[in-house]
């Protein structure tokens, strides 16, 4: 079986067309789709009605959720500024979803189990187990990682949240992130996702990162209205956080 795992999309919809055109080429049997589909980019409407098409897994990130309920998780927002500049966001995002499309976002499910073979189940969610808003990252000691495979039979856990890509094997278990197809932080402006191949106890994960029409993601935002423009462009060239 070979399943394709993308995340953080985070409405570039430029991004996510070379990603899907690639996981075609790559002949995945299944796709699984780890959340953040909307917001910083200018295509939000575009990228649900992509995923929506699919008829994939999809799981329900952190943005999803705080768009999808228009409310700040607790914790969330780091200052009143950030909390106001959030809001200021999530109202342009809502703006360009129909009422059906944020009623899918709403709906999405926290966290998915995949029997791979017999031996190997494969958990995937967007953060954690336990939390939307954790922060796990590849530098974390082993103990640390446990709570990853907590309450699961699964060796494999696949997450997003940290636009980071990775792969980790500890204590015959695997725990890997699949990076952000949209809006990576890790310095390569390039989109990422991962191929997990499995085969009876045996498996593979890889993760591939793809060149995509990022002159074209800068035009779709003339016109949008979108208020931190400037911001997501600048990072979307240069593959980090925006400021």
């Amino acid at each position: 079986m070979k399943i394709a795992l993308l995340a953080d999309i985070h409405g570039n919809y430029h991004a996510l067309e070379a990603v899907l055109e690639d996981i075609q080429k790559q002949q995945a049997d299944k796709i699984i789709v780890l959340g953040d589909i909307v917001f910083k980019g200018p295509l939000p409407e575009k990228c649900v009605q992509a995923v929506r098409a699919l008829n994939a897994v999809t799981l329900r990130g952190n943005i999803d959720e705080l768009v999808a309920h228009n409310r700040i998780q607790e914790g969330f927002a780091k200052s009143e500024e950030h909390a106001a500049a959030l809001q200021k966001e999530m109202d342009w995002n809502r703006e360009r979803l129909s009422a059906d499309d944020i009623a899918y976002l709403a709906g999405l499910a926290f966290a998915h189990e995949e029997q791979l073979t017999e031996h190997l189940a494969l958990r995937c969610v967007h953060a954690t187990p336990q939390n939307i808003l954790d922060i796990v990252l590849p530098t974390e000691d082993e103990a640390s990682l446990e709570r990853m495979f907590a309450q699961s039979r699964a060796r494999i856990v696949a997450y997003a949240h940290i636009h980071q890509p990775f792969v980790r094997f500890f204590q015959g278990k695997a725990l890997f992130n699949t990076g952000s197809v949209g809006l990576p932080f890790d310095g390569d402006p390039r989109s990422s996702y991962a191929l997990l191949e499995a085969e009876e106890d045996d498996f593979r994960i890889s993760i591939r990162r793809l060149r995509y029409d990022i002159d074209g993601a800068v035009r779709a935002f003339r016109g949008s209205g979108h208020p931190f423009a400037q911001s997501v462009i600048d990072a979307i060239k240069a593959g980090r956080r925006p400021v």
